[in-house]
């Protein structure tokens, strides 16, 4: 524990400094781990229209809502770092029970690459990209669409400080062999403080450095009054608070138009994990939508149980056949 306790002292010395990847922005740091390898979330989506009113503010109460709704859960089951079995289901009304299901779609194996890396499928891929980021605390899959739609961001491992880690991975090794064999302390040479002065230098140098290489596509700024991080990388423009770091804003810029997904009044959806209670969608045609979250759910799921959900799905389905319209941004 005091090695790893050393370690964070020195790759976080200079705190103030500090501009956060783009990935670690869209890992939702504010909430708990999720242990468990099963989420559902529970939604219901409105189509929203601007509604002008004369003194010109600009809020919520602006939305007019359209008499269509539409109820839907979607379940993640992980099965590793990026793959995911993945079903969404459609409801009739708000009880969300058996008897008004009406559609299911499913994914045996969904990763950031099953969904193309085209404009015509960027609306579903953004979505489901925000959704891994706040319901698993990870944003690879995000990253990764992205970097499939041709937008210049990186991960965390291909923009390490490899320099950086070699010297801290020395650090560690002389330090579990000095608290093994005290006497040793004076034959080991300190990766940090080698005798020879150039050495020592290039030493100091390297902990200088960031401990991931810039990439310039992050930097401070203000939203809504409030200091945030803007991301801005080519077509694609997100808003994470600076405290919380919860998404306030994505934008992505098309050939088709410009797709934004803006999210509202955070709150602890299942008592322990902070989800926007709104997320407002606004599609490539200039359409919004108001999607609000009213349950999530975190569960340890075996597959036996997985495979007897989608049986019974299959049997409360059996004779139907929707053809209903959904929305551009669900599977």
């Amino acid at each position: 524990m005091k090695i790893l306790l050393l370690i964070i002292v020195l790759v976080s010395f200079n705190v103030y400094s500090y501009v956060p990847t783009v990935e670690s922005l869209f890992r939702h740091g504010s909430n708990p781990d999720v242990t468990g390898n099963g989420v559902s979330i529970t939604f219901l989506v409105k189509k929203i229209e601007n509604g002008p009113q004369a003194d010109g503010r600009s809020d919520e109460s602006l939305f007019v809502k359209t008499k269509s709704e539409d109820f839907y859960k979607i379940f993640f089951t992980k099965v590793s770092d990026d793959v995911m079995k993945v079903a969404q289901t459609r409801y009739l009304n708000s009880t969300f029970n058996e008897a008004s299901l009406t559609e299911k779609i499913y994914y045996p194996s969904f990763t950031s690459y099953t969904l193309k890396g085209a404009a015509e499928e960027s609306e579903k891929g953004i979505f489901q990209g925000l959704m891994r980021s706040m319901i698993f605390n990870d944003g690879t899959f995000l990253l990764n669409y992205l970097k499939a739609l041709g937008v210049p961001v990186k991960l965390n491992n291909e923009i390490i400080n490899s320099q950086k880690v070699h010297t801290l991975v020395s650090y560690k090794q002389y330090l579990v062999a000095i608290n093994k064999d005290r006497t040793s302390k004076k034959n080991e040479i300190n990766p940090l403080r080698p005798d020879d002065a150039e050495a020592r230098n290039k030493v100091d140098g390297i902990m200088n450095e960031p401990m991931y290489i810039d990439q310039k596509h992050v930097k401070l700024s203000r939203e809504s009054g409030d200091v945030a991080w803007l991301v801005s990388a080519g077509p694609f423009e997100a808003v994470v608070s600076y405290k919380n770091r919860e998404i306030q804003r994505i934008k992505y810029k098309s050939q088709l138009g410009d797709y934004e997904i803006i999210c509202k009044d955070y709150w602890l959806a299942n008592g322990t994990h902070g989800m926007p209670k709104f997320i407002i969608v606004r599609d490539y045609k200039g359409e919004m939508y108001q999607v609000e979250v009213l349950n999530l759910r975190h569960y340890n799921e075996k597959e036996a149980d997985l495979i007897n959900r989608l049986k019974k799905w299959d049997l409360l389905l059996k004779g139907k056949q929707s053809t209903e319209p959904k929305q551009p941004f669900l599977l």
